[in-house]
Order: C-alpha cells, then sequence, then structure tokens
C-alpha cells in the first residue's frame, strides 16, 4: 500500500481544514517530530534519563514517548483495563520505543530521507483508521463516505484522535521510504533467479542408508585415561569466560485497603460532578485512568466483560451508569449506541494503585536498605531487613539482559556490574513485577582453562562421541564398497538389521535442509536419478544416498523468487544498518 502510495505523493495533494492543521500539527506535534533526533545538552548530566549513542535523554523526552505509549497500549488493549504489570510494560516498551527512534533517526539522517505534512495528510486522508472504516455514520449507501470523513477529522472534538494517527504515520513513513531505496538497490541476476528457481521447485524422492548410534552392536564407554586425552587434545574447548555473579534482594509492593479507598473516592468524585452536569468528556479528563475518546467504535458485546455489558444494557443513549467494580478498578459506562451483537461507549476508568504515601514509604526503605548495604555485608543488612537474599545465574561475557530475571533497567546494572568490586552494591535499584530489586556484586570468577575434574563428564561425552563416529563412519565406508560392488541400499538394510533404510520425499532444498540436514542437501542438489553418493558425514550420523526421482514442480514463479529474495535481501541490509547504539539507562527506579 505505502509503496503505491509513495508513487503517488508527489502528485496528488489536499488541504484540510486551516484550523486544524495550522492550530495543532503545524505548530506542537510537528515541531515535535521534526526535532526528535536533534540532542538537547544539559548542565546536569544526572538529570538525564539516560544515554543512547551520543543522544542525552532528557526527562521531557522520556515522558513524551511514556505518554505516547500508554496511549498505543490503551489502544490495543480497549476493552480491558490495565493494571500495575501494564504500566511495567508500558515503561519497558517506552524505553525500546525511543532506542528504535533514535537509531531511526540517525539511519534516516545519513541517507536524508526526509516527509512533508503533505505526504502524511495525504495518507491520512487516503487510508482512513481500521477503527473508522465500518462507522454507520460515515456510510452514504451503504460506502463509506470520504467528505463525511473530511468532516471528521476537521472537528476540534478529534483533534487528539487524528493528533495520534497522524503522529503513527509520521514515524512509520520515513522508515517505510528507507525500506523501498533499499530494495530498488538490489538486483537478482539471471544465473542468481535460475538456481534459486531450481533449488525451489525441483522436488526429490531418494532412499538411503543411516548410520548412527542405533547401527552400533557394542556402546563406546571411554575410560578415565581415554577422556583425559581428549581433555588434553581439546583444552581449548574447556576455555571459559570471566563471569560474574550478583546478590539480591526483592522489596516487594502491595496494594492496600486505602488504595481501593482512595480509587472508590476518586470515581465518586467524578460520578457526583456528571449528576451536577458536568460532561461526560470532563470528569474523564478530570479522573479517568483511561483517555475519552470522542470517535468511538463498535465493539462486539461477546468481547466485554459481564459486568460491563450488564451495566451498559440499562442504558439508553447518552445515559452514563453509576460507579461499578470492574476487573482492575472502579467505571462509569455512558452508552453511545446500543445493537444486538455490538455497542458503541465511552467510559470513566479509575485503577486502584498504590498511594503515594504507601510508594514513599516503600522508597524510603530500599534507600536505607542501599545505605547501610553499602557501609556494611549485604548479606547481614537483608537479614536485619527480613529479606531473602538469592543469586542471579553467572554473568558472562557481553551480556545485554540478566538471566532469569526482569528488571527495568538491565543495561546499566549489566555496566556496573563489570567493573564492580566483590561485596559492592548497585546505588541504582531496579523496579520489577511489584516491586524493588537492590544489587550487589557477590563473586568473580577469572577467566582460563577449566580443570579436568570440573569438566569429566563433558569431556568423557566427547570422548564417546568420537569414538561412536569413528565406528559407525567404519561400517559406512564398509558398506559403500559392498555397494560399489554390486548390492543394493535394500539388500544392503536387510542383512544389517542396525543400519536403517529411509525413504524421503523433498520439496525443494530447504525443506530437504531442514529435514536431513546441510550436509544432505548440498549433495542431493548435484543427484539425478539413480545417482548414489556417500559417504555423507554429519555430526550425528552418515549416510548413503540414492536419488529415485527428481521433477520440477514449478510452484514458485521467477517473479515471487526476486521478491522473496529482494525482501531477505533488504532486511538483512536493513538489519546491518539499524545497529543499536552503546545504551546507557540512569532511570531511577525511585524517582517520584
Amino acid at each position: 500500500m505505502l509503496s503505491d502510495m509513495r508513487k503517488q505523493i508527489r502528485v496528488v495533494m489536499f488541504i484540510v481544514a486551516a484550523a486544524f492543521i495550522a492550530g495543532f500539527l503545524m505548530s506542537e506535534l510537528w515541531k515535535m517530530i521534526g526535532t526528535r533526533g536533534s540532542i538537547r545538552h544539559s548542565q546536569n548530566p544526572e538529570g538525564y534519563v539516560g544515554k543512547i549513542g551520543d543522544h542525552n535523554v532528557t526527562t521531557d523526552e522520556w515522558r513524551a514517548a511514556v505518554s505516547y505509549m500508554t496511549d498505543q497500549y490503551k489502544s490495543q488493549n480497549r476493552l480491558r483495563d490495565l493494571d500495575n504489570d501494564d504500566y511495567k510494560t508500558v515503561d519497558d516498551q517506552a524505553w525500546r520505543y525511543l532506542v528504535s527512534q533514535l537509531t531511526w533517526a540517525k539511519v534516516l539522517k545519513a541517507e536524508n530521507i526526509q516527509v512533508t505534512q503533505d505526504e502524511v495528510m495525504e495518507i491520512m486522508r487516503a487510508n482512513p483508521p481500521a477503527d473508522l472504516r465500518d462507522r454507520p455514520d460515515l456510510m452514504t449507501d451503504g460506502k463509506f463516505d470520504r467528505d463525511k470523513y473530511d468532516q471528521l477529522m476537521k472537528s476540534p472534538d478529534n483533534r487528539e484522535y487524528f493528533t495520534r494517527y497522524f503522529q503513527q504515520i509520521a514515524e512509520m513513513l520515513p522508515k517505510e521510504k528507507f525500506r523501498i531505496d533499499v530494495l530498488s538497490a538490489y538486483r537478482t541476476t539471471s544465473p542468481e533467479i535460475q538456481d534459486g528457481l531450481t533449488a525451489a521447485n525441483t522436488t526429490w524422492k531418494t532412499t538411503s542408508l543411516y548410520f548412527g548410534p542405533q547401527a552400533l552392536k557394542e556402546k563406546s564407554e571411554p575410560t578415565e585415561a581415554e577422556a583425559r586425552a581428549w581433555y588434553d587434545a581439546h583444552k581449548e574447548t574447556f576455555r571459559s569466560k570471566q563471569s560474574r555473579q550478583l546478590s539480591y534482594v526483592f522489596f516487594p509492593l502491595a496494594i492496600t485497603r486505602d488504595d481501593s479507598d482512595a480509587a472508590r473516592q476518586s470515581i465518586d468524585h467524578a460520578y457526583a460532578g456528571l449528576m451536577k452536569g458536568d460532561t461526560f468528556s470532563n470528569a474523564a479528563l478530570d479522573v479517568s485512568d483511561f483517555e475519552y475518546d470522542s470517535a468511538a467504535a463498535w465493539v462486539a458485546r461477546a468481547q466485554l466483560d459481564k459486568t460491563t455489558d450488564s451495566a451498559l444494557a440499562k442504558l439508553k443513549p447518552r445515559q452514563f451508569s453509576p460507579p461499578f467494580l470492574a476487573t482492575y478498578g472502579w467505571q462509569i459506562v455512558q452508552l453511545d449506541s446500543l445493537k444486538k451483537d455490538s455497542v458503541m461507549f465511552h467510559r470513566i476508568v479509575v485503577r486502584v494503585k498504590m498511594g503515594s504515601e504507601a510508594l514513599a514509604t516503600a522508597r524510603d526503605s530500599v534507600r536505607t536498605f542501599i545505605e547501610k548495604a553499602a557501609a556494611g555485608k549485604f548479606d547481614s543488612v537483608a537479614t536485619q531487613f527480613g529479606l531473602t537474599v538469592q543469586k542471579t545465574k553467572p554473568l558472562v561475557g557481553d551480556q545485554k539482559e540478566l538471566p532469569g530475571l526482569e528488571v527495568e533497567s538491565p543495561s546499566q546494572l549489566l555496566l556496573w556490574a563489570k567493573t564492580a568490586k566483590p561485596g559492592q552494591v548497585f546505588d541504582q535499584p531496579q523496579g520489577g513485577a511489584n516491586g524493588y530489586y537492590v544489587f550487589a556484586l557477590a563473586d568473580v570468577k577469572p577467566a582460563g582453562i577449566q580443570e579436568f575434574d570440573k569438566v569429566k563428564q563433558a569431556a568423557t561425552w566427547h570422548a564417546r562421541q568420537d569414538k561412536e563416529k569413528q565406528a559407525w563412519l567404519t561400517m559406512a565406508k564398509q558398506a559403500l564398497a559392498a555397494i560399489k560392488a554390486g548390492k543394493t541400499l535394500e539388500q544392503y538394510a536387510q542383512e544389517n538389521p542396525g543400519v536403517e533404510l529411509q525413504n524421503d520425499s523433498f520439496s525443494g532444498i530447504e525443506d530437504c535442509r531442514g529435514k536431513k540436514g546441510p550436509e544432505f542437501a548440498g549433495v542431493l542438489a548435484a543427484l539425478n536419478p539413480g545417482d548414489k553418493y556417500g559417504v555423507v558425514d554429519a555430526d550425528w550420523g552418515a549416510f548413503i544416498i540414492r536419488c529415485d526421482q527428481r521433477s520440477s514442480a514449478g510452484t514458485l514463479a521467477a517473479s515471487d523468487y526476486v521478491d522473496q529474495r529482494r525482501s531477505k535481501v533488504g532486511q538483512d541490509l536493513m538489519q546491518a544498518e539499524l545497529t543499536a547504539p552503546e545504551i546507557k539507562d540512569f532511570r531511577d527506579a525511585l524517582a517520584d
């Protein structure tokens, strides 16, 4: 769709209402999008939320990203209120969003790829959001009415809704332009197309003898001397990198009855305002955790929870319900339109969440723990606080994630762990699911060759594999000699019960690669009916192969192959271009 739009963009232009464009989009939003890639330096480095490449992420940028991703997440979960875990997910998504946007900004600047307001607005007009395309009030004689859609876009009441849509397209369009440019730069050659079509459109039927562990009459058990000899000959196999292990404690956060009472008081306040004549949209803006959306869409009633559906069924259009408890909090719903199987409505949602005083108390406890642990022993301070000390899996190499734990800012924690000394406490607590983690470096193990006694079991396994492999390769070579002397594969398998006779069909080389491995597929590509080949040596066995049938299926057209190949190469090139920069995450889990 966008590829076609890009060809037409410069030909087709239109002007939307001046109040809408000149009022908000041309000033605030376009200014924000246009300066997203710029670097705003602060005099106080500690005031930055993080650093992505050479860009210092400011608090304003972070809050804007969280606000935007919250809106996106709520749109995706329209019929489900968001709980505390959801908001934690939003924070993680906002950080990944910033990393992605700043990475893209560098690439787009280098390639001089830009978008204009006219391009974005043309796409908005030509491609209405999916949730508006079936709205009855936008239909004329059963067809979507573009004039009505234009009027909907011009309405000030819908400014927030279309601003979000504008931003989505403005973010997507330059990336689509870059993708098109990358794909346009790649050309497939005629020999490449021919080879690709042959590999994809050729089918084979084969018979093969398989020699593996099952073919061996006796299992080989290496002696300790043989295992040690294998160890001595392959010591680099047992070279370990430096590893660092972290200790941690967890401070849980729990919602109290006071938090539930506070949510109820908030929703009651909104309801009292509605009863006095306040508009539903104003009440929602005042207290709701779920933004008021003037352009509500039809929703299947089957998707609603029973409590909400029951409340809506009792209302007439423009009426609102008393407060009632939903899955994750309190809500008031206002009916817009109701049909037998679908409904259009607005709602005010107040989540039950931890109050500021309880949260401040929890944060004070975490800070106090960090101060005491930094001056004493981590384990003993944990005992004083009644907390259990646990340990992470060893950190090896340049890890990007913390194994076994989901924390808010793993990159900065792992960066600290690389240079910290045993016993040192990380002074930035990490937010997790319903609580905070505090970490200390427990132990550092140097790099080097592991001693035989510690890897004896692994060395024994390798020695056994080598002995068995030599044994089945010897069997396969003896079988190959018998076959060259005139014996068929079927005869040999019948005379040697441990050898497996396998019959296979393959629709293309990739199918063969997936079923039998690259060694088998590489040989098969060159075989014609009646050809035999052996011995094919793989880590897990050996084969003698006979091609029984080879034919052309003709299922993949040349144009389709070219598209697939260009898409694959384009993805690889884009991935190479979009190398993530160095990331430093300074987000403070205890920040107010």
